[in-house]
């Protein structure tokens, strides 16, 4: 009766707004202030929502909920919603089938997921080679684990040999799974279910040279609302021969307090092949560069964890991105090279103060990825996050390959270090994903047959522009455009205005059939690589982080100052979109110029990082944002907080948050926090909207056609907020 009595009253709202056709002083869902004065060193923060963080609350639940009800209600009332969502999904899901997750194992066995057209999630599919027919191998809607029947794959990893696949099974948008095992020969799941994975990130799934177990990381607390969230993770070795699913902890906090590893640390293992004779540890964290170490494979397996020190965050190995083949270590490094470099050093020394250049620092190429075959080194750059390349390396000499077509993004992925076997991935703002098979011996490329290569006609009148605009302090900054061809300069079209700019990440070109959509329709899609990201290299990362990272949004804010002066639109037509971390970008960008936009989009954003700190969910965060616990990092976190930084009786755009209740990753108070202060802003004018998801978490949705309702909803938004006739209020 509640729900029903709020989503009668919200109608009537409805009404009230298409008659004044503003919001001033319009009656969103009200929770009371609790505020919480804290002292930190010689400055006092005002938490006013601090209450809204405790999401089990049946108060605070209930305010969630009418949010919910509040925005679903508003945007169900804009004309062309739907018949938007069901174009976006039409064009979209023209593949007759689509295919994620593809493992070619080193015999040869392709195992994937797919989906028709007409289904609704993925499979688990099985090819005994290139050339055979495709087998379903499980369909998770069948099982019945847990109690459960709504399970969806998220991530696989076959062993080597083929004979069993590692499943990893989830639910309501949750990145924590459960891993299952299916024998490939019966097609029967083995009787182990081992709990508190999240393959997806960390690593993945490591099998053991000899097919006998794999390594995963394991987490302890897994109740996102709890402080100790995703803390003291542990890397574990699994033996398929423990059918009760026994793990052992051979890598953490718990077996190596020698170490000295920190409880926010993710203490994660990587295998790279079946010929590997060590295994790999990494202290794991949001910084891209991390302390390593190794222990030899046997010795693990028979209960002897000697880990030894491999390499140190001042050797600046990028990530995971090190392999041990024969006699050495080849690894991708940022030491004295903002653009990285690829090195080598002999595994008997293992001396990283005298590696060996392979390939040099290019002067404006970034090295975005690397791979090795038993042939060469290949590798792909990025100039400036957009413009792709791809090289080889043979007996120390370097070649540019010419690749099928212009490349915006370049991916690459091998079947081993010991096989000939390459596969290249292109990708362009305007073109579609396609993957290749990489002949070495005749040097060409062939598209691989798993892909259903699918032509987008009707985008063919689109194009995309790379320039670099003069921020505020004189640097340049790099701003793609992607528009009609035959745009009118006058036309002030509706700008979607895409900025990130946090961990060293680079945006490149990436295919959506949703945002060329939005651009089919008259609008700009913009992409700002603002600092932050890596577009410009390790110095461009560090130009936007912790003390610097005001330089995110200040670029932000030139960017669109750009679009206004070569009049591609104006004010009243830019929209900000940021999600995640890209939420602190848009905030503040929206609380330091609110006069120079129409709209701010934020999915799951960082929009509470002074906070960050106190709950588990944020990991290592303070690496990239800063400690309020160091009294210079502090006010960097207080300047760079968007919820702390909203002011009264300010102007601000019209605001459309969403969030995932079961987020892991981005507490979805942030968001929550955020509107809550928003809404009760004085001078309030344009609509606030916060819709809280508690079906998905942290942006991944296995459901596509309610993806494609939540970018009609975003798009519709947009539309009406600026004005298009075809997208107004019923």
């Amino acid at each position: 009766m509640k729900k029903l009595l709020i989503t009668l009253s919200l109608l009537s709202i409805v009404g009230c707004i298409k008659k004044n056709n503003f919001y001033k002083n319009y009656p969103s869902p009200k929770i009371r202030k609790e505020p919480t004065f804290e002292k930190y060193f010689s400055t006092t923060v005002n938490d006013s929502y601090r209450n809204l963080e405790d999401i089990k609350d049946s108060l605070v639940d209930n305010w969630y909920r009418s949010q919910n009800i509040f925005a679903k209600t508003i945007l169900d009332n804009i004309e062309g919603r739907d018949d938007l969502a069901r174009e976006l999904y039409k064009v979209s899901n023209r593949k007759s089938f689509k295919t994620k997750r593809i493992n070619v194992t080193s015999n040869s066995k392709y195992f994937f997921l797919k989906k028709e057209a007409d289904e609704s999630y993925y499979k688990l599919y099985y090819k005994e080679n290139s050339l055979s027919d495709a087998v379903i191998l499980l369909d998770p809607k069948k099982l019945n684990i847990n109690n459960r029947n709504d399970y969806v794959i998220n991530y696989i990893k076959p062993s080597w040999n083929g004979k069993y696949v590692a499943v990893s099974l989830t639910y309501s948008g949750r990145d924590l799974s459960d891993l299952v095992v299916l024998d490939v020969t019966n097609k029967k799941l083995l009787p182990q279910i081992l709990i508190n994975a999240w393959p997806t990130s960390f690593l993945g799934i490591n099998w053991l040279p000899d097919n006998s177990g794999f390594t995963y990381l394991r987490f302890q607390d897994t109740d996102i609302t709890k402080p100790k969230f995703k803390q003291n993770s542990q890397s574990v070795l699994h033996l398929l021969k423990d059918k009760n699913g026994k793990v052992d902890y051979i890598f953490g906090n718990k077996t190596h307090s020698k170490l000295n590893i920190s409880e926010t640390i993710y203490p994660t293992t990587k295998i790279h092949s079946e010929k590997d004779k060590y295994i790999i540890g990494y202290l794991s964290e949001v910084d891209n560069y991390w302390k390593a170490y190794y222990a030899n494979i046997v010795d693990i397996k028979s209960g002897n964890y000697n880990w030894k020190p491999l390499y140190g965050k001042k050797d600046k190995v990028l990530t995971q991105k090190g392999y041990f083949i024969d006699d050495k270590f080849i690894f991708l490094s940022a030491k004295d090279a903002d653009n990285k470099k690829i090195m080598s050093v002999n595994t008997s020394e293992l001396n990283f103060d005298e590696a060996i250049t392979l390939v040099n620092e290019k002067p404006e190429e970034v090295i975005d990825d690397f791979e090795i075959t038993k042939d060469a080194i290949f590798y792909s750059t990025l100039k400036y996050g957009v413009d792709a390349n791809l090289y080889r390396l043979v007996d120390g000499k370097e070649e540019k390959l010419k690749t099928p077509k212009k490349a915006g993004r370049i991916s690459l992925s091998n079947k081993s270090p010991y096989s000939s076997d390459l596969w290249v991935a292109i990708e362009g703002w305007t073109s579609p994903y396609i993957e290749y098979f990489y002949n070495i011996k005749s040097n060409t490329f062939s598209k691989h047959n798993l892909s259903s290569n699918i032509e987008y006609p009707e985008f063919n009148n689109i194009i995309a522009e790379e320039v670099l605009i003069k921020a505020h302090d004189g640097e340049e900054i790099p701003l793609s455009i992607i528009r009609n061809i035959d745009f009118n300069k006058n036309h002030n079209a509706p700008v979607f205005l895409y900025s990130y700019g946090a961990y060293g990440d680079i945006e490149s070109p990436y295919f959506s059939s949703l945002m060329l959509s939005f651009v089919k329709r008259g609008g700009i899609y913009a992409i700002a690589h603002v600092r932050g990201g890596g577009e410009k290299g390790d110095k461009w990362h560090k130009g936007g982080y912790k003390s610097t990272k005001s330089n995110s949004w200040k670029d932000l804010i030139s960017c669109s100052e750009y679009l206004v002066e070569e009049k591609l639109t104006t004010k009243d037509k830019i929209t900000l979109y940021g999600a995640s971390a890209g939420g602190i970008t848009v905030g503040r960008a929206m609380i330091e110029r609110p006069d120079l936009f129409k709209v701010v989009i934020s999915q799951y954003g960082y929009l509470n990082p002074f906070r960050g700190e106190v709950i588990g969910s944020a990991g290592t965060n303070s690496e990239e944002f800063g400690s309020a616990k160091d009294s210079l990092e502090c006010l960097s976190l207080i300047k760079m907080d968007p919820y702390l930084n909203l002011k009264k009786n300010v102007d601000y755009p019209a605001v459309y948050l969403t969030t995932g209740m079961n987020d892991p990753q981005v507490q979805p108070w942030m968001s929550g926090k955020f509107v809550a202060k928003l809404q009760s802003n004085n001078k309030l004018k344009n609509p606030v909207l916060l819709l809280a998801d508690y079906e998905t978490g942290h942006g991944d949705n296995p459901d596509e056609l309610k993806v494609y309702k939540d970018w009609a909803n975003i798009f519709s938004f947009i539309f009406w907020q600026t004005g298009h006739p075809d997208y107004q209020l019923k």
